[in-house]
């Protein structure tokens, strides 16, 4: 009796299931990578812009609107600017106290699923300069 050489079905049926499964799992770990550089891509742009529009903003406030896209440069991307009065008060003494007001000025740029909330501006309250 001689001994035929070669694989059953049911070792090349194992070997296949096992290929597949390697597969998928690959395949799973290449698309959510891709997805985290996606974000991270998304994230570095929200950033370039948002400096970007805080350049054209501390120019000339008056010439920024309050909210809107970046154009031709990224139609996708979205801005808003939120000012923001912030009152301190501390007690010095029992008849004195201190009062500080700001104003805050912060720029949300937002680009899919990212979101970054950059300050841009934070002066006294009485400061008319920028």
């Amino acid at each position: 009796m001689t001994k035929k050489k070669g694989f059953t079905l049911l070792e090349s049926m194992l070997a296949v299931a096992i290929f597949a499964v390697v597969g998928i799992v690959c395949l799973e770990n290449y698309l959510l990578n891709i997805s985290i550089a996606q974000k991270i891509i998304d994230q570095q742009t929200c950033v370039i812009l948002a400096r970007q529009k805080e350049f054209e903003y501390l120019k000339n406030p008056d010439n920024v609107p309050e909210s809107g896209d970046f154009g031709s440069i990224d139609p996708e991307a979205r801005y808003k600017i939120e000012t923001s009065d912030i009152t301190l008060s501390e007690t010095v003494t029992v008849d004195s106290e201190v009062v500080f007001n700001f104003t805050v000025v912060r720029l949300i740029v937002e680009k899919h699923s990212s979101r970054i909330s950059y300050p841009v501006l934070i002066k006294s309250a009485g400061d008319s300069s920028q």
